[in-house]
């Protein structure tokens, strides 16, 4: 129940926070366009927010000729909104994260037998390609694993008694996930929200456990063998992204993956969630 409340709080704060905080960015160093110099390579930015970046082959009144990496481009005065030195576009490319943390059990739909589960760990690959500025699609890969121990409910019962046994809990999710921040190549630091849809497989290891009968003092081996199943998952949660240099970078993420219950999501129910931190780069 602790954890359970803990899981939706944290939640329910990183909600709030990717929500109402704004990121800090680095400012561009913008040219006035009559400045603009022939045989100099800039970034300009239209109207429409396309991006050309490239060396100006030559200029008159009306168009700037741009020879960038797909050949030369004529642009209008007219469409141009801004000039920038530097060179590195304003939205990145892709960007791809691997990271790994604490896995806690966020809810059970156990009909109050409470087996224990001690936190576990969760490793995280990802990849995220921008639309705009501030949203993206992201796909979702991660595994976990924690450990149930029977509880007593199971462990003695009558003229029997039981020696518990630890299981291991194998969790694999696949989302594809929407996700709202800033995706700007010259942001220091960003908040960013998530929520996504997909698949959680769970294996259930095996394991064989003795009970003694004092009835006629004998010794019982008994045997579960290992269950699997799959159901629809879904995603929620936030992070926060730091740039340590122009690729490379370092996240923070929290999220709660609910699963279906008998046909249904249930908010805070079934569920894990996972905190992990790591590694992202970024491609422009």
């Amino acid at each position: 129940m602790t954890i359970n409340n803990l899981s939706s709080i944290l939640l329910a704060a990183l909600f709030i926070i990717s929500t109402i905080s704004t990121s800090v960015s680095f400012s561009q160093e913008e040219v006035v366009l009559d400045s603009v110099i022939t045989g100099s390579k800039y970034r300009i930015t239209m109207y429409n927010d396309k991006e050309i970046i490239g060396r100006v082959a030559k200029q008159d009144s009306v168009y700037v000729y741009m020879v960038t990496d797909e050949g030369t481009v004529r642009v209008s005065f007219e469409d141009i909104f801004s000039v920038s030195r530097s060179t590195v576009p304003r939205l990145m490319k892709a960007m791809f994260t691997l990271g790994g943390g604490v896995l806690l059990q966020g809810g059970d739909y156990d009909g109050g037998y409470r087996d224990i589960r001690s936190p576990g760990y969760s490793m995280q690959l990802t990849g995220l390609y921008p639309f705009s500025e501030n949203k993206a699609i992201r796909i979702d890969m991660s595994f976990g694993r924690m450990q149930r121990e029977r509880s007593d409910y199971y462990s003695s019962y009558g003229n029997e008694s039981y020696d518990p046994k630890k299981q291991n809990i194998n969790i694999y999710n696949f989302y594809a996930e929407f996700l709202f921040g800033d995706f700007n190549t010259k942001s220091k630091f960003s908040v960013y929200g998530l929520a996504g849809v997909g698949i959680m497989h769970v294996s259930e290891d095996g394991y064989t456990y003795t009970s003694y009968s004092n009835y006629d003092s004998s010794y019982y081996s008994y045997s579960y063998p290992e269950r699997d199943y799959t159901n629809f998952s879904m995603a929620l949660g936030g992070g926060l992204r730091f740039k340590i240099s122009n690729r490379i970078g370092a996240f923070a993420e929290a999220q709660y993956n609910l699963t279906t219950y008998q046909g249904f999501f249930w908010f805070f129910g079934s569920g894990y969630f996972p905190i992990r931190a790591g590694v992202t780069y970024m491609l422009y």
